[in-house]
Parts: structure tokens; sequence; C-alpha cells
């Protein structure tokens, strides 16, 4: 599902731009009405992701037209939450994030990147400076939308001290689905004219900047940034700090109500958590503390405390993949 293609904001290593451009074009609402009655005829009672590079690009459209039509076509039906990709900037428009909130969305995704503020200015990420980052999360999950972010190891302005910060910062933030990847130069970008200028473009680039591998010649010695890499992943997606980080979420989290859909998939799931995570697995304790804290302090949530259980289990299996 899709609203808008380009972007406004020009980050540095961002190729959505070169690509689309800065000025969003944007489906009307009824387009994106018509494609949700499809799904919706055919049974699809699950996520529905919009893919927009950020969907808050044309604010005066979404707020006018699509969140209006998105709400009153969820009126009387069950299911279907949906998630997206858009700039911090929402936590800004508590207006914005209510009738998104209503309108159906549960997660977003946002473009973290650093809390280093030099790193920041590097890359061109304006819309992420001079604010509290912390505290911009945590208004978007008060309003009732989990954050996964997006962060990023290898910038110029990095040094060591950087991998630590990350982490406390991803811990602190209660975002339990962090991608973290070192910084690679994409054709067309900022990043890559000024690295290609440089003489600091390598010949190899795997266009996923999760797997552990960069095209850049980075500032900081390659095995430190190497290492530090692996070491933020292998900390947040440790047992221990991952659960840790689920209950911080869950404190902040004011859960949306959305009608509930029972799919007998997720009932099977959750008696396979309760065998690999919570008998099998070597985050059995951590697992069992989750389920007591979550009944006790926030009942309504349990489905998505065992739900993000279950994430962790896969982002460990994918970390131990990379080695």
């Amino acid at each position: 599902m899709q609203f808008s293609r380009g972007c406004p904001f020009d980050c540095g290593f961002c190729n959505i731009t070169a690509l689309l451009g800065h000025r969003p074009r944007t489906k009307t609402a009824a387009q994106i009405i018509a494609e949700l009655d499809s799904m919706y005829a055919l049974g699809w009672r699950g996520s529905v992701f919009f893919v927009d590079d950020n969907l808050i690009g044309n604010k005066k459209l979404l707020k006018r037209e699509v969140l209006p039509a998105l709400i009153e076509w969820r009126r009387g039906k069950s299911g279907l939450r949906f998630s997206t990709e858009l700039s911090i900037n929402v936590a800004d428009d508590e207006e914005l994030m209510t009738m998104m909130v209503d309108a159906g969305f549960t997660a977003v995704f946002v473009g973290i990147e650093t809390p280093d503020d030099d790193s920041l200015a590097e890359c061109n990420k304006h819309q992420n400076r001079g604010r509290d980052l912390l505290d911009s999360v945590r208004r978007i999950q008060r309003a009732g939308m989990q954050v996964q972010g997006g962060f990023i190891v290898g910038f110029d302005s990095d040094t060591p001290s950087i991998f630590a910060r990350q982490v406390e910062f991803i811990q602190k933030s209660g975002i339990v689905s962090a991608m973290v990847g070192l910084l690679q130069a994409f054709p067309g970008t900022q990043l890559y004219r000024r690295l290609e200028t440089e003489g600091r473009l390598l010949n190899e680039l795997s266009g996923d900047n999760v797997d552990g591998s960069t095209n850049i010649v980075p500032r900081m010695d390659i095995d430190v940034l190497r290492n530090g890499y692996r070491n933020i992943l292998h900390q947040i997606y440790s047992p221990k700090l991952y659960y840790e980080r689920i209950t911080t979420f869950l404190r902040e989290y004011e859960p949306p109500k959305i009608g509930l859909h029972v799919d007998p998939q997720h009932l099977l799931a959750f008696w396979r958590s309760i065998y690999q995570l919570g008998i099998k697995g070597a985050e059995r304790v951590h697992y069992w503390k989750l389920w007591l804290w979550t009944l006790f302090h926030k009942p309504r949530l349990f489905p998505q405390a065992i739900e993000l259980a279950i994430y962790g289990y896969h982002f460990r299996r994918v970390c131990e993949l990379h080695g």
C-alpha cells in the first residue's frame, strides 16, 4: 500500500530524492480505500504497510482527506493494523498522531540514525537536530504507535564511543525493533559524490546496510568499526537487553482500540513460543519474567508482549548468521 512517493528532506546518505525527487506525489483517498476494500474482501485481516518514504511529507492532504477517509473506513471492521515510515517530527503534531492512531496506524519506522549531533549535521538530518530524540520517541509511543528505528554507524564524525552511545539510546528509548547498519554510499547521493571526490569509495556495494559491509573507506579504523557494529547487535539482541527494552516500551505505550481479529496462526505461534522461548530457549527466564510483568502491569498488552518476544528470537537468529 502506498500514499505518496518522494520526500521533502534530503538526507546525505539517502537516494530517495535522487530517484523520486523532493515533491511528494500522492494517491487520492478514493484510490487508497479501493485498495483496502479489495484486500478486505479477499479476507486479509493482518498488517498493511504503507511503503511511503515519508507518510507525512504532505501533512495537509494527509490530515484533510486521507486520514479522515481511513477513520471512516475502519468503522465496524476488525483487524488490519497499519504501519508506515515517517520522520521524527511527527512527534510535534499531537493532532496528527491522534488521527493516525484512530485510522489504524500502530507502528511507525523512524530514521533516528544516531544520537550524535555532529553526525546528524554531517548527513543533513536536520529534522532530527535540536530536539530531545528520546522525548520525541516517547511522545509517539504514548500516542499509541510503536516506534521502530533505523540507526547507522560509520559517519566521519563517529568515534569509538558511538557504539556504547547507540546501545544506551536504543535501550532508553524502548525501540524494540532497532535496525542498525553500517553507513553505505549509494550512487546519486550527496555522500556518494563527496566520497567519490575524496577517493574513498570501494567497488563493492551490497545495497544491504545491515549485512555488516560497507563500500566506504571510513575515518575510523575499519576493524574497530566492524567489531563495534557487531557488538551493538550482540548487545541489543541479547535476551537480557532485548527483554528489558520490551518492558521499557510497554511502560510508555498507550495502545489504540482496534477491533481484535483472532487468527488461528497467532494462537499456534503463542503455544510454540511457550515451548521454544519459555522451555527450550536460553531466554526462558526473561520470557517468564515478561509474562508476569505484563499480566500484572499491562494485561491488555499481553499479546503484543508475546509478539515482540517472538520477534526477538528471529532477530537473534539473524545476528548469529551475521557473526
